[in-house]
Parts: C-alpha cells; structure tokens; sequence
C-alpha cells in the first residue's frame, strides 16, 4: 500500500536530511582541512625532559604529515601545572595541545588548588609513551635485589635513606609505594632535582633511590650503580637483565612516567581523531621507536578511550598514595 506524505512534513524531512548532509560534510571537511595554521604543543616541563624529548620527536614528524609547523614550547612551573592551565584555557581547535605526564594524576592530590580539572578540562587522545623507574643503589649497598632490600629495611626500620628528586615527585612517591607494599620505612631524603641526587648515590652519600631509567642508564651499564629492580610492568627494553618489582612478589606494582597528547576538554572529534591517527602511524615507525629506545622510553600507545580511563585510575592510585605517604610540597 503506498502512500505520500503531507506537504509540509516532506520539506521537514528534506531539511532534516539537508541538515545531516551538511553537517557529515563539516566533520569531513574540518579532519580534511586541520590543521590550518602551526600547531602548538605545550610541555610542562624544561628542555630534556622525557616529555620534551617526547614532543620534539614527534612533532618534526607531526610538521612533515601536515605541512604546517609544529612548535614545542617549554612551559615550566609550579610541578607543570602552568603548562596545563595553558592548554586548559585555550581555543578547543586543535591547535594547541598538552604533552601530559603523569603530574596530571599526582598534582590534584598534591596541591589544594588547581586552575583546572584534569579529567573535565581536558580531552585525551593518545598515550605515546612510558618512562620506567629503577630502583638503584650505590655498587656498596648491601642488598642486590628488591627482595634483600626489603629484609634489610625490616632489620633496620628507618635505618635505610633513599633519596628523591623532591616532595610529591615519581622518585618520591614510586618508593612510597614499595613502602606501603612491604610494609617497611625507608627514610625519605628530597632533593631540589634529581641532578644532585644521583650526585649524592654515586657519591654514597645517600644508598638508594628511583630515578627514570634514563637518569640512570650510563651509570648502571659502566657500574658506577646497581639496579635492583625495574618499576614498570615489564622489564626495560634497555636493562633486560633487571627484574621488575612485580617479579619479585609484588605483582599489582606497576609505576612508569607517561606521557601523551591531550587537548582542551571541547575540541571536535574530529580533529582529535585526526591527531590520533596520524601520531599513531608515526609510532609504528622503525626510526621513531629506536629514538626513544635510546633514551630508555618504551611506546605504548593507548587511545582515547583506554587513555582516558588510565588517567582516572592513575588520579585514584596517586591521589591516595599522596594521602597515606603525608606527602607536601617543598
């Protein structure tokens, strides 16, 4: 049985149907046409961090996929919560991006205020990469592993220092973990940086401390220090030899630094997805996986669902982990 419409419904659907073409077309053309001046990609952080050398990798490659320049640019500062306002206040166009670290889940629990929300004002995209953490000792220190470390502190509650880059820091705060987990006392000695306290274990001025395996890594491999034990999950692409914590009996223990794109909270999704796409396939790249090797990173790429989902878990776990340990800014 056929029937027709009434006049005035079918010019509703036709302006319906108008309208859904219309916008279709938008998205397409806004993915098509992004980015259509440089792009700015904010890092928290100096010049030779892992965020920096992470952005600056990626964003030559980024400026040769799009044809328009890619800028880094250093915005340090109150443990990167500058660089974050930043982006927090920009135009969502994709046009200005956060190179993330993991301070975006340990500053909330560690500042009383912040000029942001992390997970309302910001949009994930992509995790590019992590940093894992080693646990070192200087080549004198008794204990070879996270095992006899443990049973060392047990035998001598408080007896043991182990020094961190500052209050509220990863180096600070992955040894708090440990600590919670085993159930010992290290003694907590903060530096203004992690420089000076690499100085002071080589030095054997202080026995221990965590620092990224990049601080770490040329030191370790002449022996100057001793790696008890990787933090990540899996073992460093660049220490194979160094067991993880997790194998020595702690298996939910798992700390890297991080870092990936993200975005003012209102940007499209479709130029997020272009991002995505595009930093994706460089990550695939022989040559951009063998730069960050060499500098003791290890890709893992997590889109913006998963990524989002990691930093809610991250916020709990540091938020926490910041409570329990009494940790304060310096």
């Amino acid at each position: 049985m056929m029937f027709s419409l009434p006049h005035r419904e079918r010019n509703l659907y036709a302006t319906l149907g108008v309208s859904v073409a219309a916008t279709a077309w938008s998205v397409v053309t806004a993915a098509q046409s992004y980015p259509q001046r440089p792009v700015r990609v904010i890092v928290p952080f100096s010049t030779g961090t892992a965020a920096d050398i992470v952005a600056r990798h990626l964003g030559s490659r980024l400026a040769d996929v799009w044809g328009q320049g890619v800028v880094i640019e250093n915005q340090g500062g109150a443990g990167g919560n500058i660089g974050a306002a930043t982006v927090a206040k920009a135009a969502p166009d994709g046009h200005t991006l956060l190179m993330a670290g993991i301070n975006q889940a340990i500053n909330p629990g560690l500042y009383k205020e912040l000029p942001f929300d992390t997970l309302r004002d910001f949009k994930p995209i992509v995790r590019v990469a992590l940093a894992p953490l080693a646990f070192v000792s200087h080549p004198g220190f008794t204990a070879n592993t996270v095992t006899e470390l443990i049973a060392l502190a047990q035998t001598r509650p408080g007896g043991i220092q182990y020094g961190s880059g500052g209050n509220g820091s990863i180096t600070h705060l992955a040894v708090e973990l440990l600590k919670s987990r085993a159930g010992i006392n290290l003694a907590h000695i903060p530096y203004k940086g992690v420089a000076q306290m690499m100085t002071d274990v080589l030095g054997n001025q202080i026995p221990l401390a965590c620092p990224a395996v990049a601080s770490a890594l040329t030191n370790v491999k002449a022996g100057k220090l001793k790696a008890l034990a990787i933090t990540s999950a899996k073992r460093s692409s660049v220490l194979p030899e160094v067991p993880t914590v997790a194998e020595s009996g702690f298996r939910d223990y798992d700390v890297s630094a991080w870092n990936g794109l993200i975005a003012p909270a209102r940007t499209p999704d479709e130029v997020t997805a272009k991002v995505l796409g595009d930093v994706v396939k460089i990550t695939q790249g022989r040559d951009f996986m063998d730069l960050l090797q060499a500098q003791a990173l290890e890709i893992d790429v997590l889109r913006p669902p998963e990524f989002r989902a990691f930093l809610a878990s991250e916020l709990g776990k540091w938020s926490k982990l910041v409570k329990d340990s009494g940790a304060k800014l310096d």
